[in-house]
């Protein structure tokens, strides 16, 4: 019997992601796949708990998108 190895799939984590910026933090990503919509429902479970407060913007050209932590 021959043995077909697998790999593990790493799950991303946009709530873990987003508590670890710093009170101010700007950071950019490129929206890959549904990068954005994963941040955004983020965002929402985060500031319904009353853990913190972000805004996410579009570029002008829409290849990447801004996350800031404003609270």
């Amino acid at each position: 019997m021959k043995i077909k190895v697998s790999e593990v799939k790493m799950v991303k984590s946009y709530v873990a992601t987003l508590r670890e910026f710093d009170l101010g933090e700007t950071k950019y990503y490129q929206p890959i796949a549904t990068d954005y919509n994963g941040f955004h429902n983020a965002r929402k479970r985060l500031e319904e708990r009353n853990v913190a407060k972000f805004t996410l913007s579009w570029s002008k050209d829409k290849k990447y998108f801004k996350v800031t932590r404003d609270e």
